[in-house]
């Protein structure tokens, strides 16, 4: 297959679906692909694995922690 024709049938690929899920991985994938090595790391993250880091930085501003020592109490008690 020639690079026109690879080109040709992923575009066609691509406009044949509404599936956004499969749209988003596609250019999260081209995008990380596309990137040089001084890309920031943060570039090369999901738009989701960004969103839990992001969330984690707001939950240890706001002070929405829990320390080591009061995880393993609460396994201890707890179990699974």
């Amino acid at each position: 297959m020639n690079t026109t024709r690879l080109k040709s049938d992923l575009q066609r690929l691509i406009v044949e679906t509404n599936d956004i899920s499969i749209l988003t991985k596609i250019y999260e994938y081209f995008s990380r692909l596309t990137k040089t090595n001084a890309t920031d790391w943060w570039d090369t993250l999901t738009i989701e694995q960004q969103k839990s880091i992001e969330k984690g930085l707001s939950d240890y501003e706001e002070g929405n922690v829990h320390s080591d020592d009061e995880v393993r109490e609460s396994i201890h008690k707890n179990p699974i």
